[in-house]
């Protein structure tokens, strides 16, 4: 596979598949037929591992040209992600799906049990606001391999992050916070899946990395205890406020960290 094409995958819509190939005049996309991985899964009926179902032959343009199109853009590097504030938003209960339904595809696509595969961040909260941004978390035994992660991933529709700083926060590595913990644990890899319908960002973490748990447990805590949701969610609104005119989110993450990083 060409590692800058977009894999998109229809079931049982033959003509879907036909009208989109026309489409892709620019040869950013591969039709795929199933089963397989897949950045995109397209259905012509209700398919629990469908990101869309098409309910008719007109539907086919407009996807093309809301959703496609721009993420296969974005994802060969043509186009860069349009810069928004941090704007936060009521829970929306679809995004846990969202999230269900792409780790269900890494657990299949990397076929490795002993990792762990989890829904973190705040669109994991339900009643706390967030930017429309699903944080995934993938556990590894031991960090594999960049360039054949890298490939793996694509086939997904995730590209590695590079930040946008040489001192991004969380690209490479996590804060050092465990002075008992070798820095080389808190080697990480950072993912984007730039879908412009269902951006999602992956944290590829070793088990053994403190923030692996932390997040885990943070997330649960929020989950659990309606006064830390509330102060969590005020902070984040601070700091969404404080820099709503960066041109990047790096501030705003260290921001919202110093939360994250304070409460136990």
């Amino acid at each position: 596979m060409d590692e800058r094409r977009l894999l998109v995958e229809v079931v049982s819509a033959p003509a879907v598949a036909d009208r989109l190939r026309a489409l892709d005049v620019t040869g950013l996309v591969t039709v795929a037929e199933p089963p397989g991985p897949a950045a995109l899964v397209v259905s012509g009926v209700e398919d629990p591992r469908a990101d869309v179902v098409v309910d008719g032959p007109g539907r086919v343009d407009a996807l093309w040209s809301e959703r496609i199109a721009p993420f296969a853009r974005r994802f060969a590097g043509i186009d860069p992600p349009p810069r928004t504030p941090p704007v936060l938003e009521e829970h929306d209960p679809r995004l846990p799906v969202v999230a269900r339904r792409l780790l269900d595809r890494l657990r299949a696509h990397l076929a490795e049990p002993s990792w762990s595969y989890e829904h973190i961040g705040s669109t994991a909260v339900p009643g706390l606001r967030a930017k429309r941004f699903v944080d995934l978390q993938l556990g590894v035994t031991a960090l594999p391999d960049p360039d054949a992660l890298d490939r793996a991933m694509t086939a997904l529709g995730f590209r590695a992050a590079a930040g946008a700083r040489p001192d991004s926060p969380g690209v490479t590595h996590d804060w050092h916070t465990d002075p008992e913990v070798p820095p080389e644990r808190y080697r990480k890899r950072l993912y984007v899946r730039p879908d412009p319908a269902e951006t999602a960002i992956l944290h590829v973490r070793q088990l053994g990395n403190p923030w692996r748990r932390r997040t885990i447990d943070f997330r649960d805590r929020l989950r659990a205890d309606p006064a830390v949701r509330k102060a969590y969610e005020a902070a984040k609104l601070r700091a969404a406020e404080a820099h709503a005119g960066d041109d990047d989110y790096d501030d705003y993450t260290r921001a919202k960290s110093d939360f994250f990083r304070s409460t136990r």
